[in-house]
């Protein structure tokens, strides 16, 4: 008898030519700011040194530089100018 997670693997069984999802870079759905509600103001914030995309992403508001000191902070809400 096969084990059919390791024929979706191989290639072989019904699931042939199936990949597995990948795993996204940023999430899509954004948290709401804890102070105003808002969430089209709200963007990921990038903490430890930023790559030259990384310091494209600030330049076009996409990310928000936290700096090299990580905090329990994930967000940071443009609106308010607060992190969360």
């Amino acid at each position: 008898m096969s084990n059919p997670h390791i024929d979706q693997l191989t290639g072989r069984g019904p699931l042939r030519g199936h990949k597995p999802a990948g795993r996204g870079r940023l999430r899509k759905s954004v948290e709401a700011c804890s102070y105003c509600g808002e969430r089209d103001e709200v963007i990921p914030i990038l903490y430890g040194f930023p790559t030259h995309a990384g310091f494209m992403k600030a330049e076009r508001g996409e990310v928000y530089l936290g700096g090299c000191e990580i905090s329990p902070h994930l967000f940071y809400c443009k609106r308010c100018d607060r992190e969360f």
